[in-house]
């Protein structure tokens, strides 16, 4: 993440990336220690991009614990049958069913890991102000856990509740008719509940991201090699709503850029703006070079089946970044 006066991260980040070249480059280095190289230096790259949400962070293990309980809990009860025990059960089930409703439903990113290109802060008209942007970031694994988890909850609470029925059936508390009603609407509760959900976080397994596959691809990342100096020749547009990109003509989206309407900002303001502009732009392009370093150096070195898993999601980091930046 750049901030304001990141130059000694810069100069940092050209170090590494000067070592790492001399070792991909060198013919005494194995390309297995290459790629462990690699990996290692753009991982630490990568991470200072990454940051941590500490209250997501902690519900994720929150979640972790509740579904631990509830498995234990059923296991347990299974030998006490302790009616009590059942409803706790219950009610701990649909407390991780219903937050996995409302990430899916509402498209809520709950990972605790998001892309932070920059964060700059400043003062307009001595108010003050802050030029941020953030990506949301969430690997497999993670829907992964939370499909696994909530189709473990699933399978628990329906048996809970089948069995509530049986026992009120037997000792003839409800009749026939009721008992079917209250089964009835508790499926149709759930069936709400998760079937979309369980769709669209199926889907985001296994959807391959369109958008990397399209242009992006094909225009910047496949031809890396033609694209090195892509940030050497750019000009901001009118009122720095967005960056141009003069030897490809590309162009950033419009947002990603402090608008400097300089008929409605004093010379001081504006001349704050134009410089934090140049520093998100100085962001991107420290962030180019690290990623054609590693498109570049992939190449050179080695990888088995748990680095090529690594170097994919390492790539991904960077796609999230430029196809956030660039609109094509």
């Amino acid at each position: 993440m750049c901030k304001k006066n990141g130059a000694k991260t810069k100069k940092e980040t050209r170090e590494l990336l000067s070592d790492l070249n001399k070792k991909i480059n060198s013919n005494n280095i194995s390309e297995k220690q290459k790629a462990k190289d690699l990996l290692f230096v753009h991982k630490k790259i990568t991470n200072k991009l990454l940051v941590w949400s500490l209250k997501l962070f902690i519900l994720f293990l929150i979640d972790i614990f509740l579904l631990i309980t509830v498995i234990t809990l059923f296991i347990t009860n299974m030998f006490l049958d302790n009616n009590t025990l059942v409803w706790i059960i219950i009610s701990l089930s649909l407390l991780i069913l219903v937050k996995f409703t409302y990430m899916n439903w509402f498209s809520k990113n709950l990972f605790y890991k998001k892309i932070v290109v920059f964060n700059f802060k400043s003062k307009v008209d001595k108010h003050k102000f802050q030029a941020y942007r953030e990506i949301s970031f969430t690997p497999i694994w993670f829907w992964i856990f939370f499909v696994g988890a909530n189709f473990i909850v699933a399978v628990i609470i329906n048996y809970q509740i089948q069995g509530i029925l049986l026992a009120y059936g037997k000792g003839n508390k409800w009749n026939g008719p009721g008992i079917f009603t209250f089964w009835a609407i508790s499926r149709a509760m759930l069936d709400m509940m998760l079937l979309p959900s369980f769709l669209n976080a199926f889907g985001k397994i296994a959807e391959k991201d369109k958008a990397v596959e399209s242009n992006y691809v094909k225009l910047i990342k496949d031809q890396y090699f033609s694209n090195k100096s892509l940030f050497e020749d750019v000009e901001f547009e009118e009122n720095y709503l967005n960056l141009k990109f003069n030897k490809n003509n590309f162009s950033s989206r419009n947002g990603l850029f402090i608008f400097v309407n300089k008929d409605d900002l004093t010379r001081p303001d504006q001349s704050r703006m134009i410089e934090i502009n140049k520093e998100i732009l100085e962001c991107y392009k420290e962030i180019w070079e690290s990623y054609i370093d590693l498109l570049e150096n992939r190449m050179k070195a080695k990888f088995n089946k748990t680095t090529v898993h690594t170097l994919y999601w390492l790539e991904r980091i960077y796609d999230k970044i430029f196809l956030d930046l660039f609109d094509i």
